[in-house]
């Protein structure tokens, strides 16, 4: 019985250890937030001179990720964890709109 509550209490650290190294990889998948904002503003800008048509956003995101340094996998996963984690996006998104009115002064 001691055997089977010491394997399980190994078992369940080894099981959590693994999740916790699983987030923890997760994480440095992620452009951090602050050049991700840049990168959104960027996109934005592009897309009120550009339009929306994928042939001419697509060339725009690909100048905007090369400008800041970032691969295209590391901003789609980026994308993807904020698609995964409305709470995230949605503070995300609070922090651009608040930049938005900022962003008008100074293009004046």
């Amino acid at each position: 019985m001691k055997k089977l509550v010491k394997r399980t209490f190994v078992l369940f650290f080894l099981i959590f250890g693994f999740l916790g190294l699983q987030s923890c990889s997760k994480e440095k998948h992620r452009i951090p937030e602050d050049q991700f904002s840049d990168i959104y503003i960027e996109l934005l800008r592009a897309q009120d001179s550009l339009g929306t048509a994928k042939i001419m956003m697509e060339p725009a995101l690909d100048s905007i990720l090369k400008k800041q340094g970032v691969s295209r996998p590391l901003y789609d996963s980026t994308v993807q964890y904020y698609m995964s984690h409305p709470e995230d996006f949605r503070d995300f998104m609070k922090e651009i709109q608040e930049r938005i009115p900022t962003l008008r002064d100074t293009s004046r």
